[in-house]
Parts: structure tokens; sequence; C-alpha cells
């Protein structure tokens, strides 16, 4: 056989190749992927997907497939697809961009890269566009905006955050803006909201996707839930 026409073993081919868990490792690194979208990963990032990787049976080394996504190995991207789509059909399937959703908007902001890599998971698992912008709206109010056309010089400028962004509000802001509400809500508005996020949240709805995919539901639901404990005490 031509050795030419073979296809290429690499870094992340070896990995799944090692992994005592293939969709585990796959999971980890799609969601590598979209903590690096922005091209930057702050230390509380690193935790949580060290956090993600911890529970997982897979073996993976999160530092290892976190380079494979600074290296832009779309060969790697593409294979670690195959196997989420190999797997996730159906419920798995929304409940997985569910997942995605959640993770892309934990700082309560979608840059265009994160929506773009959400369309690409929405393709991948045959999810409608019509499906994706219903899931979106009901994880975050609103419509999913329209993708940025790259060949526009505001889309690469668009891709920092902007000034009025999660890092510049105050901890009461960022509680208010978790759940949804405006601010000085009154407490039964608060403990509504709560009810209704600690229900599409729980991670029990993400058990059947893996370990990894239910803890990264847990520190997305930790989040909900601090920004409540928060409101309730000095709202």
């Amino acid at each position: 056989m031509d050795l030419c026409f073979m296809p290429a073993y690499t870094n992340f081919t070896r990995i799944l190749k090692n992994s005592q868990n293939p969709l585990g490792t796959s999971v980890l690194l799609i969601l590598s992927w979209i903590a690096l979208s922005d091209g930057n990963l702050d230390d509380s990032e690193l935790a949580q997907l060290q956090e993600i990787a911890s529970a997982s049976s897979s073996g993976s080394d999160i530092n290892k497939l976190l380079e494979i996504i600074e290296s832009r190995d779309v060969e790697a991207i593409r294979l670690a697809s195959e196997v989420v789509k190999a797997h996730f059909t159906g419920t798995k399937a929304r409940l997985f961009l569910e997942m995605a959703i959640q993770m892309s908007i934990a700082d309560n902001y979608l840059l265009p890269s994160e929506n773009h890599i959400l369309r690409y998971i929405s393709d991948l698992l045959n999810i409608s566009k019509p499906l994706l912008n219903s899931i979106f709206t009901e994880f975050t109010g609103k419509a999913i905006p329209e993708p940025s056309d790259p060949s526009y010089a505001s889309y690469w400028s668009s891709q920092s955050r902007p000034n009025n962004s999660e890092d510049n509000l105050s901890r009461l802001d960022k509680a208010y803006v978790t759940l949804g509400i405006e601010k000085g809500a009154t407490l039964q508005e608060i403990k509504k909201a709560y009810r209704k996020l600690a229900q599409m949240h729980h991670p029990d709805k993400y058990a059947t996707l893996g370990e990894e995919a239910t803890a990264a539901a847990k520190i997305n639901f930790q989040r909900i839930k601090d920004a409540y404990d928060y409101l309730v005490t000095y709202a």
C-alpha cells in the first residue's frame, strides 16, 4: 500500500487509540475547543476543564488536548466529531448541543467563534437551524445571532469581548445576568428564575452523555446556584 494514501497518524489519533474511553476523550477535545475558541484560557476555565477531565475514565491528559486545539489541528477536531456523531443521536444529540450552548455562554457572552462552533455541532448532529435557534432561545431568552462573515474586518475585531462584558461587571450584576433577571428583581422573581434554570440545567439530564458531560453540567449548575445564593443573601 502507498503510504501517501494512508490516514495521517496524528497526536490525537495516538491519544484516541490509547484512551480507555474514546468517546470521553472526544468530548473533552470538543469542550477544549469551545473553551479556547476566543484564543484565551484563564485560570478558572483551565481549572474547570481539569475538573471535567478528572471525572473522566478516559485517562486523557487535558493539557495535551489543549495543545492540540492550540495547534489548530483540524484533523483532530474532525476525528473527535466523527466519534461524537456516531454515539450521539436523537435525544442525546440535543442534550450534547444544550451542553455546548451552556459552556459557550457561561460568561454570559457569545463570541462569533463560539457561534460558529455551535452551528458546526448542530450541523454535525443533524439538528436543523430552526431547532438550534429554538434551543438557544430556550437557554438564553434570545435568538442565536447570525454568524459574522470572517471576510469583514469587524468580525476579527469582535473576537475580543466588549468593554462592558462580564469582566467589568460587579458580582451582584453577574448574578442577575446569570439568572437572566433584571437588577432589583424581587425575592419571588429570583426564586422563580432559579427554579426554572435548575430544572433546565440539572446535571442528571446529561448522565446519558457520559462522565465528561455530567461533570461539565455540574460546573454550570453550581455557577447558577452560586448566583442564586448570592442574590438571596445580598440583593
